[in-house]
């Protein structure tokens, strides 16, 4: 399982805000394809940002 230093919170963070950006383009272009490439690598980034215990 990957492990993420508590560290990298912050970038995570950072990426997410600029998925989100990347996605609301994406939506404003019509770009289908590109949304839901964008939805998966959200789901996973959002898995990762989670304390697992």
């Amino acid at each position: 399982m990957l492990q993420i230093s508590p560290k990298m919170l912050p970038r995570l963070g950072e990426l997410e805000k600029d998925l989100l950006l990347r996605r609301s383009r994406a939506e404003a272009e019509s770009w289908l394809g590109e949304i839901e490439g964008i939805d998966m690598t959200l789901a996973f980034l959002r898995t990762r940002q989670r304390p697992h215990g």
